[in-house]
This record gives C-alpha cells, structure tokens and sequence, in this order.
C-alpha cells in the first residue's frame, strides 16, 4: 500500500469526501474541422450502416407486416436521395447531426404539405369512398421521423464509460457531460490536476453539493486507493487514517424546509419586488428539482438547458425537449420557470454540434451560435412554446450583445409560433428576455425595449469586464480586483431596467454568496437565482440584511 500523502490545490466546492480513486483516461483528439467534409461525412456513413443494421435484425424477428414496414424504412436510408442533402449540408461545414436533424426536417416538411395539398385536391373523391386508404404521405411522414430519430441516435452511440458509485473522479479536467451523465448520490468527489474553481463543472459540483479541488497538479496513487477531498480547504489526501475517514461526512441530504413564503409574479409581472429580491432555484440537471423544495422558492430563474441534454441526438430531437421541459413545470407546480436557450460555443461544447474551445469565449457562442445554427434554434424554440402552452414559462436569450440579436430570435420565435398554429398544435409565444453578460448591452440596456425582462450572469459578465478569462488561475484576481467596476454596472443596469420598467434579476457565482445578498438587494433585484445547495444560506442573509422586510420575504 502507497503511503499517506496530502497535496494541496484550491477548492473549488466546498464539503468533504472519501472514496475509491477513479482515474479518467486522456481525452481523445479532437476531430478534425467541420467543414472539412471527412470526419462528418463518415460519422454519418456508419451511422445510416448502424440504423440499417439495427432495422434488417428487427425484421428479422418480426411478423411479414411489420417486417414489410421495416423493410420500407431499410429501403428510404438505402436511397442516396435521402442522404443527398444532410451531406451537401456537411460539405457547407455543418456537423454531421444537426446536418442530418435539418436536412430530414426539410423532408418531412415537403411531405407534410404534399398531404395537404393532396389532401384539398381529393376530399370530393374521399367522400364517395368510405373505404380511403390511410394518406401515404401521412405515413411516409411518418416513417422519416422514425429514421431521423434512429440515426441521431446512432450518432449518439459513442457514449462515454461511467465510473463507479461513491468514486473520487481524478483526472487533468473534467468535462460537464461527464459529471451530468454520473449519478452522485451515493457520494463521490472530484480532484482536478488542472481546472479552475470557476469552470462550469465546478459551479455544477456547488449546486449538487459534490466537494471539488483543482490545481492538485499530478494525483499520485492506484485504482481503488481510498482517497480523501476537502473540498473546502483545497486539499486531496491519499490513504487518510483512520480519524481523517471517520469525519468525512456522508452524502449530503436535500436542505431542511423553511416557512412558505408569498410566490412572486417573475418575470410576468413588470411591477419591481416589494421588501427585496424574490429567491429563485437555478436549475442544471433535472436531478437538482431533488434538491429543493419548491414550495419554499418564487419559482425557477434560470434553467440551462445546455446541461440537460448529453448528445445531439437529444439537442435535436423536439420531443425530448418538450419532455424535459413539461417534468420541470410539473415539479414548480405553477410557479414560474424561466429557461435559457442553449448556450454552446465557448467552453461549452456538445458533441456532434459545438466543438468546446475555451479560447473562444469571444466568438461564435450563446445566441450567435444559435443565429448561425437556426434549424437547431427553431427545434427548442418550437418545444418551448408547446411547454408555454402548459405552464408559466419565459425564455432567456444567452450572450445578447446588440438589439438585432433579440429582433432576430424573436422574429424566429414567430415564424414556428405561426407554423405551429398551422399544424393544429398548441402552443404560446413565451415572454423573452435576455442575458446581460456582455459589457455592451449592459451599458445600452434602453435600446432593448422588445426583451420582457432582463438577467444578468454575472460570471461571464465579470470575465469580459475584467479582461480575464474565468477559467484560467493565473488572471482569476483581476476579476476579484474588479468587483467595484463591476457593482457600478450592476447599479447601471437596475437603474436602465427601472427605467423601462422591466425586471432584473441576477445569477450565477455572485447571486449565491451570502455576503453579497445585503448589496444586491440596496441595488433593486427583483430576484436571485441560485443553486438549490445554497438557497438556505442566502434566504438568511436577505433576511439579516432587511430586518423589517414584510411578512414572507425573509
């Protein structure tokens, strides 16, 4: 056995651990550019070959009806017709998913209103025939959702490997899909030879109450080795005694309920908060609705929906949207949810439709990816507003920096409103409102009249603010240096929103940290979304900080 030994790096979420090391292996390569028409082309191929496989064994074992019906849908993938114009999209420097997800969208569209037209052409035949077939265009429609659905999920099929309950997950970085796709219930930690306390992953192990270190450079020890994370004092330490053990506490349980506080009407209502901020839930994964009571909270502030889908096949898929959506509205019970659109690009990545890369924080990420990628834009937006229809639901545009960015998706938002209203779907054209993240929208907040409400994510904003990238060590005091600049611009901002008579609220790291809570409510927030672990700490400091608030707001 390998001796006892403590390494120190800097905590990025806080508790204490101990469990069997996990080592990841070395991330793969990257794959090569989009549009370099080779990686995507051929992860397309095998995926079409895998569907076609995957169908001829199901007919195999299946009656001659349903065999002839699979065998049709062997036949539609053989058709080069089909294909033609996902790989023209791949050859315009799409991904091989989301070229495949628009192309067949096209499809189905063309053969839907080749229905209706045939439909209006033959009504006077269909009424002297009581015995009309089934509309072949119907069915044909029909089948292609099937087979687009088939093929994403072949696309998908490259998952990565789980590890084990309880684990203590070692490796250089870990990406968020990894820590999403895990079920940490049973305990477990994270020590990081690299990252950053201020990555994604990090405030998605502060929401879920899973202790983190980062900075531990190389983590010595064997699969299997017990190995300690205090998460709170930044330290990792391999085969702990037996006193170090026994106070590393058990997996954290959900938080102990408060007294039912009045619901706010946010951000429907353009009335600013009575006696202080409004607490809201921020929501990562639908394992966090555990993690809160929802009779104690004003509602949802902020959901990202980037972190509840793990591969394109999912992004891309409108049910699924729609599915996650309607549990999360279920869950709140009529109180109000509010969900971002995807925020890819940048660090974020998705795979099969955003290649993550942290360098590029200043480009093609939030709503100018999804501006850019419109089909996929129009897939959430249409599940968006099917859920609207259920509940109170707003929506929240990512990394707005100019009016015609809010013009544009909300335009795009009215186009599949009306296509909806045509198919006979039900459905509700949500508030939208938007992320102020960049410095300029926050210094111009008057020219965005057309946003229902305003957020402001105050981790992004401090990162562009300060010129220092939030997920690099090396420049993370700047952003702490920079906290006066950037309390004047939240000032700005609550006094641009007053004026136009919208609401604002705040979230991410800035929202939850109880010290802040007394500043943030002499600003005028109407809310605060924070993460489920930590609505307790900062209910009890709203409450410090006003001791004459009304009845319910503490």
């Amino acid at each position: 056995m390998a001796a006892r030994c403590e390494q120190r790096g800097q905590p990025a979420s806080p508790g204490r651990a101990v469990g069997p090391l996990y080592r990841a292996g070395e991330p793969a390569e990257a794959a090569g550019p989009a549009g370099s028409g080779g990686e995507p082309r051929a992860a397309l191929t095998a995926a079409v070959e895998r569907a076609i496989a995957e169908l001829r064994a199901l007919a195999a074992k299946a009656d001659a009806e349903s065999a002839g019906i699979l065998d049709f849908q062997i036949e539609l993938l053989l058709d080069g017709e089909l294909l033609a114009p996902a790989l023209a999209r791949i050859e315009r420097g799409e991904g091989a998913a989301l070229a495949f997800a628009a192309a067949m969208n096209e499809r189905i569209d063309e053969v839907t209103g080749e229905a209706g037209e045939t439909a209006s052409e033959t009504d006077s035949e269909a009424d002297e025939d009581e015995e009309a077939e089934p509309d072949p265009f119907a069915l044909r429609a029909a089948d292609l959702r099937d087979l687009q659905h088939r093929v994403l999920d072949a696309l998908a099929g490259r998952t990565r490997a789980d590890f084990p309950p309880g684990a203590v997950y070692v490796g250089r970085d870990m990406p968020p899909s990894v820590f999403l796709a895990h079920d940490w219930s049973a305990g477990g930690a994270i020590a990081l030879g690299a990252g950053s306390a201020a990555s994604h992953v990090a405030l998605l192990a502060r929401a879920r109450g899973v202790p983190m270190v980062v900075g531990l450079g190389a983590v010595p020890g064997d699969a299997g080795d017990p190995l300690l994370v205090d998460g709170t004092r930044g330290t990792a330490c391999l085969h702990p005694d037996g006193g170090e053990m026994a106070t590393a506490p058990a997996p954290p349980s959900p938080p102990s309920s408060a007294p039912a506080r009045a619901p706010v009407a946010f951000p429907a209502s353009l009335a600013p908060a009575v006696g202080g901020p409004g607490l809201f839930a921020t929501i990562d994964t639908l394992a966090d609705l555990d993690g809160f009571d929802p009779a104690h909270v004003d509602g949802v502030g902020l959901v990202r929906t980037e972190f509840l889908f793990t591969h394109a096949a999912e992004a891309l898929s409108e049910e699924r949207h729609l599915a996650v959506y309607r549990r999360l509205l279920a869950a709140l019970g009529g109180k109000p949810v509010t969900l971002r659109l995807l925020d890819l690009g940048g660090d974020k990545a998705l795979p099969g439709l955003a290649e993550g890369d942290p360098a590029a924080v200043l480009g093609l990420r939030g709503v100018r990816f999804l501006l850019a990628h419109p089909d996929l834009a129009r897939i959430q937006a249409r599940a968006l507003m099917r859920a609207a229809a259920l509940g109170p639901l707003s929506v929240l545009l990512p990394m707005v920096t100019v009016p015609a960015e809010l013009e544009a998706m909300a335009l795009l938002f009215e186009e599949e409103a009306a296509r909806l209203a045509r198919q006979g779907v039900e459905a509700r054209l949500p508030p939208l409102g938007i992320m102020v993240e960049v410095p300029a929208a926050a210094l111009t907040l008057d020219l965005f009249p057309q946003a229902a409400f305003f957020s402001v994510g105050t981790n992004d904003l401090m990162q562009y603010l300060a010129a220092a990238a939030r997920d690099n060590p090396a420049v993370a005091p700047l952003c702490a240096g920079a906290e006066t600049a950037m309390f004047r611009l939240l000032d700005h901002i609550c006094a641009s929103a007053r004026a136009l008579g919208r609401p604002v609220s705040l979230c991410g790291d800035l929202a939850a940290r109880p010290e802040a809570a007394g500043r943030l409510r002499a600003l005028g927030f109407d809310g605060l979304s924070v993460p489920p672990g930590q609505i307790e700490a900062v209910r009890a400091a709203l409450a410090g900080a006003a001791p004459n608030s009304p009845p319910g707001r503490g």
